[in-house]
């Protein structure tokens, strides 16, 4: 039945109203009750106590019996308040209506009795047997020279309170109960406001999920809510990027896959075809057999991405010596070297410059860094590797006088498959994602790398590793 957070949420707040109402309203119609009653019962002693002064003065002879009835009329009349006035003995001899069958009569009820013992008593409930109605009784004794002489009885019928109270409580309830309908509605909508979002973060849940990253949810509040939606919202905008760059890995893999295939295979075919003249077939092998290291190094970078990108790529901290590395790395490109006339110049410092790092991974950040400038720098141009050490940091530079950088596409180098030849010219053959793998091994390191480079003059990568006196 509660199938939903509006539904919830309304039965919730309705539980609470009805329950709150309930409540307050048992209170005001106690409170009410209780305030009438007391009400009237100080009128009643307010009124007897002036009674109590005329019985006095009609005893001590200062003001007539007719003026005594006049009096206890109008109080009964103003009331609505049967009096008796009562002797020592407990006998009436005075009454304020016409019922004269009362006079003479003695009253024997223990509380009455108490009133000529000179105690006030407030009593309610059925007086006689005659009268069927409930009452309020009030008993006054009447004091003379500190003796009780008399006393004073009032009878108050409390149908009119109860009706007066009835009047209140009806009041009471119609008020609660259009403030309940009026709460209802305020709730209604501000419970179907606050669902909203959900049931509409719940539909673009669903599309997410069956591959539409748009989604997006449109809500205007600052509440916790709209953080909620906000988040959503920069997740799908998160899941939109990952899918995009999924899609051009994709795209970018199946390119750099499909040329250097396409190359073997048309080479190949022509060889066992015959297209290719024997002569020739040496010259073609040698370009598959480079299309097929280029392949190779790509399968492994792959491999590499995919190790680090799921945090698999193990960091295994030594004590090494960074400038008999760089010399080790160079030499792999002795023979490239030379075929090309580079020049290579070394500015290390000291003749052992010992860091912290994973060495193997140091040895591949070096070779795609010298990769990278082999690839851009022109036949007889020069690369430039320097170490120095500053600020407890080993400060590692690769330098070529290369083609260089344009300043506006230098943020992008470290992505995937970026290259900035955007010809993909086949003289300047790579992966795109040499400087990829060298940004995510520095980073796992906790280091830094940063380029400077100018179009037409060249390009430097410089990249940091902590000093091996630092770690201990």
């Amino acid at each position: 039945m509660l199938n939903s957070v509006f539904k919830k949420l309304m039965a919730a707040y309705v539980a609470i109203m009805i329950i709150s109402f309930l409540i307050l309203g048992l209170l005001f119609s106690q409170l009410t009750g209780s305030y009438f009653f007391q009400r009237h019962e100080s009128l009643l002693l307010e009124e007897g106590n002036k009674l109590n002064d005329m019985v006095i003065a009609h005893l001590n002879g200062r003001i007539s019996a007719e003026r005594l009835n006049l009096e206890l009329q109008a109080v009964e009349r103003f009331l609505n308040t049967r009096i008796w006035v009562l002797d020592r003995r407990g006998m009436i001899y005075g009454v304020s209506s016409n019922e004269k069958q009362w006079i003479g009569r003695q009253i024997t009820e223990k509380e009455m009795l108490q009133v000529l013992q000179g105690s006030v008593i407030v009593k309610k409930g059925v007086f006689d047997a005659e009268w069927k109605v409930p009452m309020l009784t009030v008993g006054m004794p009447i004091i003379i020279n500190g003796r009780v002489e008399n006393a004073l009885i009032m009878h108050s019928p409390l149908y009119e309170i109860t009706d007066a109270i009835q009047g209140v409580h009806r009041i009471i309830w119609i008020a609660m109960g259009i403030s309940f309908l009026v709460s209802t509605l305020i709730i209604y909508f501000v419970s179907k406001r606050m669902a909203s979002p959900l049931r509409a973060m719940g539909v673009a849940a669903e599309r997410l999920a069956a591959g539409d990253f748009t989604q997006r949810i449109t809500i205007d509040t600052e509440d916790e809510i709209g953080q909620v939606t906000r988040t959503f919202n920069g997740m799908a905008e998160k899941l939109e990027a990952i899918e995009e760059n999924r899609r051009s890995f994709i795209a970018a893999v199946a390119h750099e896959l499909r040329s250097p295939l396409t190359l073997i295979k048309g080479f190949v075919e022509g060889i066992l075809d015959g297209t290719v003249e024997e002569k020739d077939q040496r010259k073609y092998l040698q370009v598959i057999s480079k299309e097929a290291g280029r392949l190779n190094k790509l399968t492994a970078n792959l491999l590499d991405l995919q190790k680090m990108e799921s945090d698999q790529y193990p960091i295994r901290i030594q004590v090494f010596d960074i400038n008999e590395l760089i010399r080790r790395t160079l030499l792999k490109y002795d023979e490239e070297i030379e075929r090309r006339n580079l020049e290579i110049s070394l500015g290390l410092e000291g003749e052992k410059l010992m860091v912290t790092a994973d060495r193997d991974a140091m040895e591949q950040v070096l070779t795609n860094l010298i990769d990278n400038a082999m690839k851009f720098v022109e036949n007889r141009g020069a690369i430039e590797l320097t170490s120095k050490a500053h600020m407890q940091r080993a400060w590692i530079t690769v330098r070529d006088n290369g083609m260089g950088i344009p300043r506006e596409e230098q943020p992008s180098i470290w992505e995937r498959f970026y290259k900035v030849d955007k010809s993909r010219n086949r003289n300047k053959e790579g992966t795109g994602l040499g400087l990829y793998i060298v940004k995510k091994i520095i980073d796992r390191h906790g280091e830094q790398i940063r380029v400077e480079s100018e179009v037409g003059k060249g390009t430097a990568f410089t990249f940091t590793l902590p000093l091996a006196e630092v770690r201990e």
